[in-house]
């Protein structure tokens, strides 16, 4: 990003340019498509036969969203910020190689008991992490080369193909690794728009040891995040609810929880700006975005809850069946936090503007702990005590976000 665009008058109009529309539209598209993806496999194939692409899908997830999301974002910094490569893509390397073993490993080792006993998966499963990482780092080279239109495309095509691609292969009859094996298809798309042409150079001096450690730092960041987000089913079974009200908080913190995963396609887009920002000086415009976002969280958050408990039983009633319909309370929990962890999403990209994801670490374990707090000393049915953990840990790691916003940027 040159430095005019990223002066203060100018960042608002920035944000609303140059791809960004291709962005927040290929990403819209990419979430309907996924979600038409699972609709029309698990009713084509049925539960049983489903539930190994469910398994691969989830790994997908979990790696993608947990270490390939702080791969893509650090590229995009450290392009944003025009720092030189050095040893940043073998350190890269490294760790898209890791996570295809350790997911391989995993498989493995419930092969029998998640993946049907069938070896195929684990070729499947070991391709499709190497091919989100190549992916994750394709985005993150085209969003930090203000590609932002290309980004959009591809996050589209990546999900369309999948599912053009799932159809044919039920209409073939080729089953569940016919289908699975689509899964790995999607991310090679970005390739299309050749994101590497001219990014690997490959005679800049070695990267300092920095760059592993933001990376270290955010992945545990991520993962304190993802288990607040993600967790909640396994807690509440833990706590003794039935099978039942474990599908119960699982479809209903599901379906809240678009909005949040329609975010994660979209903070590619103000990561560059705030890095010019930050490389700028301009530590005050960062401030007052933080304050702008604390006040947005809050805003957001108080008007989530009301619909929640108003309208989210019946909307998720009328969804899902009258058999998934949730108590008030649960519904207005998940509504605000939701609401709370899309507007940290984006605030977070602040810190990482900034190379502190030291301290947004810290943040979002603070808000790990306050959540496993509530749900250890509040009473009361199981999924509202979960609920009420996961809004009191979204609001603690979102509050320490903001102020550590101010903190940072006033210490720099």
């Amino acid at each position: 990003m040159d430095a005019p665009a990223a002066t203060p008058r100018r960042l608002t109009r920035s944000l609303r340019g140059s791809g960004t529309a291709y962005m927040i539209v290929g990403t819209f598209v990419a979430a309907v498509a996924a979600y038409l993806f699972q609709l029309v496999v698990g009713r084509s194939l049925g539960p049983t036969a489903f539930a190994p692409v469910t398994v691969l899908w989830t790994i997908q997830f979990l790696v993608f969203t947990t270490v390939f999301v702080p791969v893509e974002q650090l590229t995009i910094r450290r392009l944003s910020a025009r720092e030189p490569a050095g040893a940043t893509w073998r350190l890269f390397a490294a760790v898209i190689v890791s996570s295809v073993i350790l997911a391989t490993a995993f498989g493995a080792a419930t092969r029998h008991r998640l993946l049907a006993g069938q070896w195929i998966y684990l070729g499947v499963l070991g391709i499709l992490i190497a091919a989100y990482g190549g992916f994750a780092l394709g985005r993150g080279v085209l969003a930090g080369r203000r590609r932002f239109r290309e980004y959009g495309l591809s996050t589209l095509a990546e999900s369309m193909l999948r599912l053009a691609l799932a159809i044919l292969v039920l209409a073939l009859g080729a089953g569940a690794v016919g289908v699975a094996w689509t899964m790995v298809a999607g991310p090679f798309v970005v390739y299309l728009w050749r994101p590497f042409s001219t990014e690997i150079v490959g005679n800049e001096a070695l990267a300092s040891r920095g760059t592993a450690q933001a990376l270290a730092t955010y992945v545990g960041a991520n993962a304190a995040s993802q288990t607040i987000v993600a967790a909640g089913p396994l807690v509440v079974g833990a706590l003794g609810a039935s099978p039942a009200e474990i599908s119960v908080f699982f479809e209903t913190f599901l379906l809240f929880r678009a909005p949040l995963t329609l975010a994660y396609g979209l903070i590619a887009r103000v990561l560059p700006p705030f890095t010019a920002l930050a490389e700028l000086g301009e530590r005050s415009t960062l401030r007052r975005w933080a304050a702008r976002l604390a006040a947005l969280g809050a805003g957001a958050a108080a008007a989530a809850y009301v619909f929640g408990r108003l309208a989210g039983p019946a909307a998720v009633a009328l969804l899902l069946g009258a058999e998934y319909r949730p108590s008030a309370t649960v519904a207005g929990y998940a509504a605000a936090g939701v609401a709370i962890a899309t507007v940290a999403l984006f605030a977070q990209q602040l810190l990482i503007a900034q190379k502190a994801t030291g301290v947004l670490a810290a943040s979002w374990f603070a808000g790990l702990a306050a959540s496993a707090a509530v749900v250890g000393l509040a009473s009361g049915p199981a999924g509202a005590r979960v609920g009420a953990g996961f809004l009191v840990g979204e609001a603690m790691a979102f509050g320490l976000i903001a102020l550590s916003v101010a903190w940072v940027s006033r210490r720099a």
